[in-house]
């Protein structure tokens, strides 16, 4: 799971809007550089530590990648664009119900969380978060809500959920789950989203 585990954040003098999937050939620079900020975290690592690490000289990452600006924002580019094209085989896999979408949705916070350049950032340098916040979460929600509402119109459909705007229910749960992740609830997640998702989800049967 690690590979597709999104990085949620750049720095603020990062480039608006998400870019294209980078190119493979670009994998070692954005994996030495995630390398680096879970290690020294996003403020104190330098381009000269991410050409250290791939045993490089740093005009070969500038001319590669460009500074720590660029590599933030094509590290997340990359992660998001992997996380997007897991989620409809994570869906269709068990065509969930009510439980079963608000495990999903457990899981992939966890992941999140889990991922050590995230945890290095929420435990060290949460002010880094801020600029996400207020200038580019929204274009992130557009392209997040874009994957994740046809597969829940699709389950409506099917009945498997309960009949909403597919396109508000999915931004919903992605918000939700983006403050979930910068602020963990007391109690258990999965027990936290089940008690405020499940009866939203949850088909109404006929009498």
């Amino acid at each position: 799971m690690a590979d597709w585990r999104a990085v949620v954040f750049w720095l603020p003098t990062a480039p608006h809007g998400l870019p294209e999937l980078p190119a493979p050939a670009l994998d070692p620079y954005l994996d030495a550089a995630a390398r680096c900020f879970a290690r020294h975290g996003v403020r104190h690592t330098t381009v000269q530590d991410v050409a250290r690490e791939l045993r490089v000289n740093r005009t070969t990452v500038y001319r590669q990648v460009g500074g720590i600006d660029q590599l933030l924002h094509l590290l997340f580019a990359r992660d998001l664009h992997r996380l997007l094209a897991k989620v409809p085989g994570l869906v269709e896999q068990d065509r969930p119900g009510p439980e079963r979408l608000v495990r999903l949705l457990c899981d992939l916070i966890t992941a999140v969380r889990e991922h050590a350049v995230i945890a290095k950032v929420l435990a060290d340098e949460p002010e880094v978060i801020g600029p996400v916040l207020t200038d580019d979460l929204p274009g992130v929600l557009d392209r997040i809500t874009s994957v994740v509402a046809p597969l829940l119109a699709r389950a409506m459909d099917e009945g498997l959920i309960a009949r909403r705007d597919p396109d508000l229910l999915a931004e919903w749960l992605v918000r939700i789950a983006v403050t979930v992740l910068m602020s963990p609830p007391a109690a258990p997640l999965d027990t936290f989203l089940a008690e405020l998702l499940l009866p939203a989800l949850t088909p109404r049967r006929s009498s």
